[in-house]
């Protein structure tokens, strides 16, 4: 699964720094009367035909584009009854479109996502709201009580909740980067288990050097990590971050005496490997 492009990207400086620039169509004001979790009749209608997508539109369109081959998907029926009462599913971000191979992937549930106010204000702004996008506000506090009571009602329904734990998105990036706590205190908090999925990556072969340049992609889908409880709250969030992050390196093929295996999950300490 450990392979690395030749691509022409210069990484930011700090693991967790954007590497995208959206380009502005709309503003979105994230205030107390914001909708964060959309209930109207045309959301839900906009979903049912996303859903239908999800079985025949999209699975093609992922292959065609992205070469997506998908292992371990038949872990979400092994662990179909530890699920029902809710999921959070967590993976590393490396391209604009990994969100939808990850909805392929989990046919066929689908989910929400904590997502970045800016895209939201460029060309995929519809499209992310659609597919479970919920802005995150940060100007002020009230805005941010309002985002915390979508969450919150989301992973109480046992609807099934993504987040991409490094904080940003890296062009096709092949390790690791440090994954954030509060992915984990959700997880521990609501007695949800994770999911961990990765997307690696494989070089381009034959025909499929034709159709473009960038690395074709699989995505892996773990075993389910569990909140120890006999510890106290905060400790077990640190362990499950942890377990967590050596756990998504190991699916990657990164494993400990490797040159890019990553022990600290400061991300002040971080060191780029390409």
């Amino acid at each position: 699964m450990y392979f690395r492009h030749n691509l022409p990207y210069e990484y930011p400086e700090k693991c967790d720094e954007h590497m995208i620039d959206v380009k502005h169509l709309r503003d979105v004001v994230l205030d107390e009367d914001y909708p964060y979790l959309q209930k109207s009749f045309w959301f839900k209608f906009q979903r049912v035909l996303l859903h239908i997508c999800q079985y025949t539109v999209l699975p093609l369109v992922m292959w065609v584009r992205h070469g997506l081959h998908i292992h371990g998907r038949e872990k979400l029926k092994t662990y179909k009854e530890l699920f029902k009462d809710g999921l959070i599913t967590i993976s590393n971000h490396v391209f604009m479109w990994d969100f939808i191979c990850i909805m392929v992937a989990l046919r066929p549930r689908l989910g929400f996502f904590p997502a970045w106010k800016i895209n939201l204000e460029g060309p995929n702004g519809p499209l992310i709201r659609m597919a479970g996008g919920i802005p995150i506000p940060t100007d002020s506090y009230r805005p941010m009580v309002k985002f915390m009571q979508a969450m919150d009602e989301v992973l109480k329904r046992g609807s099934w909740m993504h987040f991409f734990p490094e904080g940003s998105m890296w062009f096709y990036y092949p390790d690791v980067r440090p994954l954030k706590k509060a992915v984990f205190k959700y997880a521990v908090n609501y007695d949800r288990p994770i999911l961990p999925i990765t997307l690696s990556f494989r070089p381009r072969k034959g025909l499929w050097k034709l159709l473009g340049k960038s690395p074709l992609v699989d995505l892996n889908i773990g075993d389910p990590i569990y909140s120890d409880k006999r510890l106290p709250k905060l400790e077990a969030v640190k362990k499950m971050q942890k377990d967590a992050y050596h756990i998504l390196q190991a699916m990657n093929g990164i494993h400990p005496g490797d040159p890019t295996y990553n022990t600290d999950l400061n991300p002040e300490n971080y060191q780029k490997t390409m």
